[in-house]
């Protein structure tokens, strides 16, 4: 093998920051608390998929790879393993009710892991003909030996097309999910208030984009000439990500200084078995919003979960790090803010809302309202 001159530009060094950004929330979304939200911990996988395959591509970019020519292409089985990722986070966002069934999803994944090891023994010698093949055609190439088929299926031979083909696949059922929601929900998939859904759709729509970047560099340049573009992408949607963690509390709930109070010390219950109750909470009030009822209250939610209220009220203060009724009326006005954004309840009087989201009385929908609003409900409509 032969020298490589490095590339050093602000393509470089823009992929580079993405990688390090990617570790770093990654950290946070896997951490001891933030890891307890099923969503959170895909998301975190998300990310460092994302950050791994952008090093593979600044690594190829820059000529670094050369240096450590050993693991060229080990980013590439993650191809596979991104869109499903991206559309389990959607899904489980929406409706976090984890099935068993939704490993199969990585099936061609783990396939293409082991598929690789055809490339990944092949000698140095052939991983930078391969090198120089792929990102410096008119370059040299060197002697290698070869002593078995890197490809024998010949599906590295056509990458980029099952690439393709299983993001367009995945970014379809990501966008089902959405606009399944949203019209459960009868909302506008383009005017979109409720911040989680806005989030989910762009997500969509960013990697949208990346499949028409993915397209346009293949189609122009081939090979893998244009992959510092997408690249570059991924570390702009990196940064949003980013931004976004920063400015709200769309992923991380308040870090919980506090210590577990003492009634629960002696509680049965392991991580697990709260996992599973806070998912069975959340789908209660995602699928059947169940603190509409003006009738709730902590034993009645607990027995159509099959727990005992102790558990569930166990569950809420330590995972939600509120009380069952502080809860109810954060999901309450959630609600209210998004029937005053639809367009069909202009006319809706304020006891009509305060009665469609679980209110008994005008007066304590007021004052719930403007507690975590820091406006009455009149002042938030005339304000959209």
């Amino acid at each position: 093998m032969y020298p490589v001159e490095l590339r050093l530009d602000i393509f470089s060094l823009l992929i580079l920051l993405g990688i390090f950004q990617g570790l770093f929330l990654t950290y946070f979304f896997l951490n001891k608390e933030n890891r307890k939200l099923l969503s959170n911990r895909i998301y975190g996988f998300l990310l460092i998929s994302l950050s791994l395959l952008i090093f593979d591509h600044w690594l190829n970019y820059t000529g670094y790879m050369t240096r450590v020519i050993f693991i060229d292409n080990f980013s590439e089985p993650l191809n596979f393993a991104i869109a499903p990722i991206c559309y389990l986070y959607i899904k489980y966002s929406l409706k976090p009710n984890f099935k068993r069934r939704d490993y199969w999803h990585f099936a061609f994944f783990a396939f293409y892991v082991f598929y690789s090891f055809f490339y990944y023994l092949q000698t140095d010698e052939f991983k930078f003909n391969s090198f120089v093949w792929v990102n410096h055609p008119n370059w040299e190439r060197i002697q290698a030996v070869q002593t078995f088929s890197d490809d024998p299926l010949q599906l590295r031979a056509h990458i980029n097309q099952l690439t393709l083909l299983h993001f367009v696949v995945y970014l379809g059922f990501s966008i089902r999910e959405i606009i399944k929601e949203v019209k459960s929900k009868s909302l506008q998939f383009w005017k979109l208030k409720n911040q989680q859904l806005r989030w989910l759709r762009n997500l969509c729509l960013h990697f949208f984009v990346v499949i028409i970047i993915f397209i346009v560099t293949k189609a122009t340049l081939g090979r893998d000439l244009g992959d510092h573009f997408i690249a570059s992408y991924i570390t702009l949607i990196i940064y949003l990500a980013s931004i976004k963690v920063v400015n709200d509390s769309l992923f991380f709930k308040k870090s919980n200084t506090a210590k577990v109070p003492e009634k629960y010390s002696k509680s049965s219950l392991n991580e697990s078995q709260k996992d599973k109750i806070l998912d069975q909470l959340n789908q209660m009030m995602q699928n059947e919003e169940y603190f509409t009822n003006n009738m709730a209250s902590l034993p009645n939610l607990s027995k159509k979960i099959g727990c005992v209220s102790h558990h569930v009220s166990q569950v809420i203060n330590e995972r939600l790090e509120k009380s069952f009724f502080e809860w109810m009326a954060e999901l309450r006005v959630e609600k209210a803010k998004e029937l005053l954004s639809q367009n069909e309840n202009q006319n809706i009087t304020i006891e009509e809302l305060a009665e469609r989201v679980g209110y008994n009385s005008k007066s304590s929908f007021n004052k719930a309202f403007k507690k975590y609003t820091s406006q009455t409900p009149t002042q938030f409509k005339n304000s959209l």
